[in-house]
């Protein structure tokens, strides 16, 4: 009798393949449950069990689960994409299933309501104003003070954030957003779009785990105006004054959102009046950190995920004292990607754990000024984060794209299936245990 886990959709950036190979591997069947499985191109590399299901609607989700309960028994339900976090959370309730509280889930994921409750909580965040026109985006702009920030209210992966340093550039990118009525997975947006102000520092990212705080990870972006993802570095480099000014923020706003259930990914600046949050993910965090926690603790935060949601207790208990740090691939510019010349070199530079190229070549890659214009990475292991931070460096400067600049159709979407499809197997190093 098949005891199976539900995963409801994927997420698209790497960890999806990881959450169902690591089922297998406590010796559950997962299950793909998606509108479109194909969109998944590892499920069938990876002969996963399959469901076609509308996962927009909570009632079909629910009466496929009760199918696979009938044939067999259903241990758990979660999903590794933050859109389908609240549809996992409220589906493993309907079963009685352990799960964080939907409507925390929910609320968290819409910025505006997140906002609202971390200001009632008293922490340090933007200042920040909704609108619903163009003329109020601009007027709230003109009221917070120029440069701001303007983004949906339900985004991730900096999908729609954009910094507007004029009044005609915030116009501009909030006609872009108001215009949209479906995200890119399809789903409804809101009305509301956020005018925030910018918040000056670098940036990092507390990834918790229920109410324990499993490291700080120091985040590096690409150039403004977008705020693109280029790499990593776990654990990051803080004295430990500055790490547990980290952690209080961190607790402290997963009490103001009724969070501490399962992992969640909290993303700050570190300003000159100390670390303000940027916005709460309830859910791990995205763009191999997970893996890079892995590698460099020997803690696994998907393989505990899955024990979580399968009613086992998880165990964060750190094994190792190494360093890791990852470095993303992006493209210079539109075009058809040739191929990349270097990858063997990076490939066998000491302390490289991985070289991954996620874009066949010969395929098109669009620029979107957000996760999706990541077609690769390196990831680097060592005993101190300037040994990882250099070797991972090394190998993503050994690389080199070949790109043949044409224009791209808005519909292209070649790149965004690759980058979809290619996920890491799992990659090792060697810690300092």
């Amino acid at each position: 009798m098949p005891h199976w886990l539900a995963l409801i959709e994927s997420n698209t950036s790497g960890t999806g393949r990881l959450f169902a190979r690591a089922a297998a591997a406590q010796g559950l069947r997962p299950i793909l449950l998606s509108e479109d499985p194909s969109r998944y191109t590892y499920a069938a590399e990876d002969q996963l069990d399959t469901l076609r299901v509308d996962t927009s609607d909570v009632a079909e989700v629910i009466d496929a689960c009760r199918r696979l309960a009938g044939e067999g028994r259903l241990s758990g339900v979660t999903s590794s994409s933050e859109y389908y976090v609240a549809t996992a959370a409220t589906v493993a309730r309907r079963f009685d299933l352990p799960g964080p509280h939907a409507v925390s889930i929910r609320d968290c994921r819409d910025k505006l309501k997140q906002r609202q409750k971390l200001q009632r909580a008293g922490v340090p965040i933007p200042r920040f104003s909704p609108a619903l026109s163009v003329r109020m985006a601009v007027n709230r702009a003109k009221e917070l003070g120029l440069p701001v920030v303007v983004k949906i209210v339900s985004g991730s992966g900096s999908i729609g954030v954009r910094l507007c340093a004029t009044l005609e550039e915030v116009a501009a990118h909030a006609e872009h957003l108001l215009r949209q009525s479906n995200d890119e997975r399809g789903r409804p947006l809101s009305r509301h779009i956020l005018i925030e102000s910018l918040l000056e520092g670098p940036e990092y990212s507390v990834e918790t785990f229920g109410q324990a705080v499993v490291g700080v990870t120091r985040k590096y972006l690409g150039p403004l105006p977008d705020f693109v993802e280029i790499g990593h570095d776990f654990p990051a480099d803080l004295s430990r004054a500055d790490t547990e000014a980290f952690h209080r923020i961190a607790r402290q706003s997963l009490f103001a959102l009724g969070l501490g259930w399962g992992g969640a990914h909290i993303e700050l600046r570190f300003t000159s009046d100390g670390p303000h949050i940027i916005e709460v993910n309830p859910r791990l965090a995205g763009g191999y950190i997970p893996e890079l926690v892995r590698l460099a603790s020997g803690v696994d935060l998907i393989s505990e995920t899955i024990r979580l949601v399968t009613g086992r207790e998880p165990d964060l208990k750190v094994s190792s004292s190494a360093f890791a740090s990852i470095r993303f691939l992006l493209p210079d510019e539109d075009g058809l990607l040739r191929g990349a010349s270097g990858m063997d070199e990076a490939e066998s530079l000491p302390g490289v754990a991985e070289v991954k190229l996620y874009v066949k070549p010969d395929s098109v890659v669009k620029r979107h000024g957000d996760f999706r214009d990541r077609i690769g990475h390196v990831i680097a292991c060592g005993p101190t984060t300037y040994a990882a931070r250099a070797a991972a460096t090394a190998a993503w400067s050994a690389i080199h794209l070949r790109i043949e600049p044409q224009a791209v159709a808005e519909t292209a979407d070649t790149a965004n299936r690759a980058v979809e499809s290619e996920t890491p197997g799992g990659v090792e190093c060697s810690p300092v245990v």
